[in-house]
């Protein structure tokens, strides 16, 4: 329900529920938070917004992003694991990110390698995407499980940095006994390779 505000003529939400266990002096506060978050974030994001004419510094063409290394920014990963070869990988839970700062002017080829899975279908079935756009890719398998997804990132707006999102269909159960439920083991990103 929209609610004018006599005081300052702004149109106002107010949303009442049916809920009866809610009394109204809940409701009222919780609307005020609302309230209040969503005036900080506009007045943040108003502060965020910059001149057309700023320039980001130059941003890499290509990158190497190993899973041991300090590149590897993003949320959605256990610790780093070790195979016996030495190869180096991070478990991804059902959605894993990566913090990608490179030039996006022109597409980049991209791929990216891993070295495990709980399910078989949860590697035919991975979605990636580059901040809200989907990233069509080839899956290729090499050996019992190092699996590699290759394809091509397309043109996308300036920015400091672009989020890479891969997503599984599930998790399962790390192994017998252990209480880790995971989906991909991911050891390297190569963009531009």
């Amino acid at each position: 329900m929209v609610e004018k505000n006599e005081n300052s003529g702004a149109n106002i939400l107010s949303f009442k529920t049916p809920e009866t266990r809610f009394p109204r002096a809940a409701v009222d506060y919780v609307d005020a938070l609302l309230t209040v978050q969503r005036d900080r974030f506009t007045r943040e994001l108003a502060a965020y917004r910059l001149p057309s004419t700023v320039k980001f510094p130059p941003r890499p063409k290509s990158a190497q992003i190993f899973a041991n290394s300090d590149d590897f920014v993003g949320t959605g990963w256990t610790d780093i694991g070790t195979r016996r070869d030495g190869t180096a990988f991070r478990w991804m839970g059902r959605i894993g990110t990566l913090m990608v700062p490179i030039d996006l002017s022109e597409p980049r080829a991209f791929a990216l390698s891993g070295c495990g899975f709980t399910k078989r279908r949860f590697l035919k079935e991975t979605t990636l995407w580059i901040e809200d756009r989907q990233i069509d890719y080839t899956l290729s398998r090499r050996g019992f499980n190092r699996w590699t997804f290759s394809g091509e990132i397309p043109v996308l707006a300036p920015r400091p940095y672009y989020l890479l999102r891969i997503q599984s269909p599930g998790l399962a159960r790390l192994a017998e006994g252990v209480d880790a439920f995971v989906s991909l083991a991911v050891s390297e990103l190569n963009i531009n390779c």
